[in-house]
Order: C-alpha cells, then sequence, then structure tokens
C-alpha cells in the first residue's frame, strides 16, 4: 500500500514535469519554426535571433546589416546570404 502510494505520487510529479516541457518544447518550435523560413537560420541558431528581439522573418529581413552582426553567431557569410537570397546585394 506504502509502496503504490510512492509511486503514485512520482507518477503524478512527472507527470507535472512533462508536461511543462512539453509547453516549452511547443513554444520553441513554433518560433523556429517562423525564423526557419529565412536560409541560413536553423534550429540551432534561431533562440539567439530570437533572444535578440528578432521574432520574425520580417524584423530579421528589415534589419541592417551592423544590426544582425551584434548577434552572437552572425558572421558576415550569413548577412551576404541574406541580401543575396532577397536581391538586395
Amino acid at each position: 500500500m506504502l509502496i503504490q502510494e510512492i509511486v503514485f505520487k512520482a507518477k503524478r510529479k512527472f507527470s507535472k514535469i512533462f508536461h511543462i516541457f512539453n509547453k516549452q518544447t511547443g513554444k520553441f518550435s513554433d518560433r523556429c519554426e517562423n525564423l526557419t523560413s529565412i536560409p541560413g537560420i536553423g534550429t540551432k541558431n534561431c533562440n539567439k535571433f530570437y533572444e535578440a528581439g528578432y521574432m520574425t522573418p520580417e524584423s530579421i529581413i528589415s534589419a541592417s546589416d551592423e544590426e544582425l552582426l551584434t548577434i552572437p553567431g552572425v558572421g558576415i557569410s550569413f548577412v551576404k546570404k541574406l541580401r543575396k537570397t532577397l536581391g538586395r546585394i
């Protein structure tokens, strides 16, 4: 009886933890799906753009080269690729 109660409580706690984790994962994947539509932004670095305040593809596209270069991991090659893709070299 005591063991069953302990197992039941542990299951409830793990259930809450997994629910929170799945909720956070959903948010992360939603924002990544949005930003990864831009060539050169993958799932690994989309969080850096989001944290820098670029939450939509439009905000990244309209940012100046200098602004983009302030994001950790963004280099001149990314900026050139972005501008070439957009036809604004």
